[in-house]
């Protein structure tokens, strides 16, 4: 390490020139980025309720659902007025880039038809609506229709009839954003006093995803500023400030240069990556500049401070820095596309900013001029975290029972608390109540069959499987246990339509709604309605082999909570009512298996992610250290961290999802370096000749110092989240915050406790050469003569304080 730090402190103008260089070329990628929220990047592919939806989507289409509610303020919504609404909406929606016509479904819509016989017993399959401009004569008819037809009434009307909503379905020819701009574009000019417009769906959902993700460009600034003043209080010094945030700054450039260069969107969790890595990367400059000037005070050289410093903190920089990487590179092993990414940038954002801390940060410092006088001092002068600190110090000494013994209570604590988690993922839920989307939701959920939706595959081995009556029925009947939950309706399939049908050819009967027994009448009704209505129409519900069918619904919640015990009825129910026909149950896709899919993923998950990262960081730790029990020190007080986060998640009734799933990973590999640095300083200091206890101290008021202020920064750069509005954030940060701040009590508590109590060896083996000793302070080269008189009052005195420094 020594011959490598001087090779860099000698050609300081090449390594800083080098690393300019480098972050120039990395710059012009910045040009490559771009917010965008892919669907399928965000959901965990390999699960069967996933694969369901993707194979729907390929057989019908319809990747991105748009739900549109129209509410009427007075009256209902059979007036010319408001059904000219409707219609207008639903045409400029048919024309809309990306729809799948077929799968357009309002009262305006062509493919939704009204059944009844006309003369002679032939079947009349007609459009409910084929003009805007309707009387109120034609209102009246339509809402005959409507009351007559059990599949529009609940489904596309309300049962008061004061509402009616409108589902498109669009292909992925356009963005999320460009759909939900050009979806405003569309109902825009029907909004008025007479009625309310609400829209809702993922694609909307994931559009305002991508608004606040954008936001990060101004929250990442006042991350800097916030940062920076807490290094300016660590120092007080202008160049010690300004060092830290360069070198993040640069690391910074690097992570996103790679991340353009790789052309991968910014997307949620990507956009985090800026302000994790400001604060990762400025924690480690903090340790090894709170170093540079313990040893300037020493070497009165700033070059050599330099060069010991780095002695001193560099490899433990590498040991920290490689362990707080490798623990984000195992979220590489999670089932979404979008955390491995996000794991794996903050992986090579933490290896850039060693990179550069260990080239740029000590050629620069070099370069810059020495610190005066006057600011080594002001860095060097007692202030009130000093006092506390030497108070924290002499406690964890004096009584260290007494502390493991509270920490211990704190645990058991929070362990009452993670009994109270539930395990959720509800996308809506990312957005604050008082937002105007959650407001349109919950509109759309409270008139409407909802704004969520579930989709259920059945499909058979041969051709006209679906033709049989037997498993038409078994459809029929799936259905109705599907809506004897009031969260879910709008149910409608291929077997609604064939009982519409048969009802009509039998006079309008009602006890005629049923499915008839033979296949090849069966066959003839969907020939007639398709002589009727158009070879597309029920391509919706059924491909043109009849070999396969999607069963539709919408819901009221995408709770995984709700959807996981309803699906698995619902697989039941299947699985025995289905037994012995040629088709197989594809449940389910839509929001309902796609948010239980995320809720199965982040359980399992989560919990081999947990253990694969501390598994990683023991190991790795045991190595540098050379004992098992160290691996264990530094885990302490991460298990801490990690138990009291979660205990806090269940005391305030926050839900784990994937975005406190992906908190978790964070605070483990950040808390390790505050345990990594203060156990190496422990060492250090206890090889140096002195007693354990003296060792503890001197390290909290050199490495504890610095890990107060960096665990500081990193809390209040974090914080900075809830000023975004959203909701995730605000969790993000609110949690971070206190795994963060955990991380850090826990080091500077059970460590030295276990350390006095253990006294283990690993503390006292010697790793390698330590640094020359210097007896003497530095002397200035102009010196005076000085007459300083002490008075010194009875009683005893600290050793520590029996000292002057000049």
């Amino acid at each position: 390490m020594e011959r490598y730090v001087r090779f860099i402190v000698r050609h300081r103008v090449a390594v800083v020139a080098a690393i300019l260089s480098v972050t120039g070329l990395l710059a012009t990628q910045l040009f490559h980025l771009h917010v965008e929220i892919r669907r399928r990047a965000n959901l965990p592919n390999d699960h069967p309720f996933v694969q369901v939806q993707n194979r729907i989507s390929e057989l019908f289409g319809g990747e991105s659902i748009v739900v549109i509610g129209v509410f009427a303020s007075t009256g209902d919504i059979f007036t010319p007025q408001l059904l000219g609404k409707i219609y207008r909406i639903t045409d400029r929606l048919r024309t809309f880039p990306g729809v799948v016509e077929s799968s357009l479904f309002s009262i305006a819509a062509p493919y939704v038809k009204t059944i009844a016989t006309g003369r002679d017993g032939v079947l009349d399959v007609r459009r409910l609506m084929t003009e805007p401009g309707v009387t109120q004569a034609a209102s009246d008819r339509i809402r005959a229709d409507v009351d007559r037809d059990p599949l529009l009434r609940n489904t596309l009307v309300s049962s008061d009839g004061t509402a009616a909503v409108i589902v498109a379905e669009f292909d992925e020819r356009m963005k999320d954003v460009e759909l939900a701009h050009s979806i405003e574009q569309i109902v825009a000019p029907e909004r008025d006093a007479t009625a309310h417009i609400a829209i809702g769906g993922n694609p909307i959902l994931r559009a305002e995803l991508a608004r606040y993700t954008a936001m990060m460009a101004f929250l990442f600034p006042i991350a800097v500023i916030v940062i920076a003043l807490v290094h300016y209080e660590a120092f007080r010094t202008v160049q010690a400030m300004l060092l830290p945030i360069v070198t993040a700054l640069l690391s910074v450039i690097w992570a996103l240069g790679i991340m353009g260069f790789l052309q991968y969107p910014i997307d949620t969790w990507s956009a985090m990556t800026p302000v994790l890595i400001l604060a990762i990367a400025a924690g480690h400059a903090v340790q090894l500049l709170k170093r540079y000037y313990e040893e300037l005070r020493r070497a009165c050289d700033s070059t050599e401070a330099v060069v010991r410093s780095v002695i001193g903190v560099g490899p433990v920089m590498l040991i920290a820095g490689s362990i707080a990487a490798a623990g984000f590179a195992s979220l590489t092993t999670f089932g979404i596309t979008s955390m491995r990414a996000f794991g794996l940038l903050i992986a090579s954002g933490i290896a850039s900013a060693l990179i550069i801390e260990m080239t740029f940060t000590p050629a620069c410092r070099c370069l810059l001029p020495a610190p005066k006088n006057r600011e080594t001092r002001r860095e060097h002068s007692e202030r009130w975290l000093d006092h506390a600190v030497e108070r924290l110090s002499m406690a964890v000494i004096a009584h260290p029972s007494t502390v493991l013994t509270a920490a211990a209570v704190v645990v058991i604590g929070a362990a009452a608390g993670m009994m109270r988690i539930n395990v959720d993922n509800s996308f809506r839920l990312w957005f604050s109540p008082d937002t105007q989307i959650r407001r349109d939701d919950a509109l759309l959920n409270e008139k409407l069959p909802g704004s969520a939706t579930l989709r259920i595959l059945v499909e058979g081995g041969q051709d006209d499987v679906l033709l049989q009556s037997g498993v038409l029925r078994a459809i029929s009947d799936l259905e109705s246990e599907m809506t004897r939950d009031p969260q879910v309706g709008g149910v409608s399939s291929i077997a609604d339509h064939v009982k519409r049908i048969h009802q009509a050819m039998q006079g309008g009967d009602p006890s005629a709604y049923a499915i008839p027994d033979d296949a090849r009448t069966i066959g003839q009704y969907l020939f007639l309605y398709s002589a009727s209505a158009g070879p597309d129409g029920l391509s919706a519900f059924v491909d043109a082999t009849n070999r396969r069918t999607v069963i539709r619904a919408l819901s009221k919640t995408d709770s995984a909570a709700f959807s996981r015990e309803y699906l698995r009825r619902l697989q039941n129910f299947a699985d025995e009512r289905f037994k012995g026909l040629p088709v197989r149950v594809g449940i389910a896709g839509g929001t309902l298996g796609v948010q239980t899919a995320m809720n199965d993923l982040v359980v399992h998950d989560k919990l081999v992610n947990m253990l694969q990262v501390s598994a990683t960081i023991f190991v790795l730790c045991a190595l540098v250290l050379r004992s098992l029990i160290g691996g264990l020190f530094v885990l302490t007080p991460l298990a801490i961290a990690v138990v009291g986060t979660f205990g806090l998640m269940g005391w305030i009734g926050v839900w784990l999802d994937m975005s406190t799933a992906a908190m978790t990973a964070m605070g483990i590999s950040i808390g390790a370096d505050f345990a990594i640095y203060l156990l190496f300083r422990i060492r250090e200091e206890w090889q140096d000749g002195r007693s354990l206890e003296d060792a503890v101290i001197a390290s909290m008021r050199t490495s504890g110092k610095a890990i107060f202020y960096v665990s500081s920064a990193m809390m209040i750069g974090y914080m900075v989240l809830p000023l975004s509005g959203f909701s995730v954030w605000e969790r993000l940060g609110m949690l971070t915050t206190a795994g963060v701040g955990l991380s850090a009590v826990a080091t500077l508590t059970v460590i030295p406790c276990l350390a006095i109590i253990w006294r283990p060896r690993f503390l006292s083996a010697v790793a390698g050469e330590s640094l020359p000793s210097i007896d003497q302070p530095c002397v200035p080269q102009s010196t005076w003569d000085i007459q300083v008189p002490i008075w010194v009052s009875s009683g005893t005195m600290s050793r520590e304080k029996n000292r002057i420094e000049l």
